[in-house]
């Protein structure tokens, strides 16, 4: 029988991807967008699609409701959406920050919530949560994005814990830079007051961030790592998806001193040279 999974934020990047990548592969799939959407709508791409705000508690409910009217049963959950917003943490509004936090962090337990039920009483069931390599290791000007996956990482090791008796398993996948376009619609709209100390590094570190992006790996990629997940008879706790640099920063990470490691992430951010622009 094929495998029943909901992805939380499928409108582009990853999540778009997943859920058609998946569809394509004879899982019945199931997505969220924020746009107004009547029910349940067919997506061209072979997957259905549901409105869903992950900070919105009840829309949440309803939204897994209406799945559960057509699927009866959820198998797996793939814990998606997420938003980013680069700004110097001094100078970072704290009514962002609470978004950003509220989307990334409690947005993923609020889905859970909705659907943990279901499948303790099913028995069985996976949560794939993505998270970032941002969730291990910090990135300079997305300090509240980095925070949010930082903190995602803890509540998913303490998820896999507590669901250990209940035959219901919890993955994180980190991403690395993948091409989705996050950073530059991070960056639009941002505007960076140019009397800020910050100004000229904060311009460098959303220029290296873009870049990064734009010349990461395909979104695709990160699908076939989940569909490997799903396949999995017992996945592993963590998997970064990305390039195989990407994939030794996290072990460099633990092994290096951690002013040395912090230097190695300045020198990729931070171009002494931006000073002088």
């Amino acid at each position: 029988m094929a495998p029943v999974v909901l992805i939380t934020g499928v409108s582009s990047g990853i999540g778009l991807a997943t859920a058609t990548y998946l569809a394509s592969r004879g899982m019945e799939v199931f997505g969220t967008v924020m746009e107004p959407v009547d029910g349940l709508l067919r997506h061209p791409d072979g997957f259905w699609v549901t409105t869903m705000d992950v900070s919105d508690d009840v829309g949440v409910r309803e939204a897994v409701g209406r799945v559960l009217s057509a699927a009866i049963r959820i198998d797996v959950l793939v814990n998606n959406a997420g938003i980013s917003h680069m700004a110097p943490l001094e100078e970072f509004d704290l009514a962002e920050a609470r978004r950003v936090l509220d989307v990334n962090t409690l947005g993923p337990l609020r889905v859970i919530q909705a659907v943990l039920p279901l499948m303790r009483e099913q028995g069985r069931g996976l949560i794939i949560n993505t998270t970032s390599i941002a969730g291990q290791i910090a990135i300079p000007f997305d300090g509240v994005y980095t925070a949010s996956k930082f903190a995602l990482e803890g509540l998913s090791e303490a998820l896999s814990l507590e669901l250990r008796p209940f035959g219901v398993g919890v993955v994180m996948i980190e991403p690395g830079d993948i091409n989705t376009g996050m950073s530059s619609r991070s960056a639009q709209g941002n505007v960076i007051d140019a009397r800020s100390p910050y100004a000229t590094y904060l311009k460098q570190a959303q220029r290296v961030a873009i870049e990064n992006e734009r010349s990461g790996s395909p979104p695709v990629l990160i699908a076939k790592k989940i569909e490997q997940i799903i396949n999995s008879r017992c996945p592993a706790l963590r998997y970064v998806g990305g390039t195989w640099i990407e994939r030794l920063m996290i072990p460099i990470k633990h092994l290096l001193p951690s002013r040395l490691f912090e230097a190695l992430v300045a020198m990729r951010y931070f171009d002494r040279r931006s000073e002088r622009e």
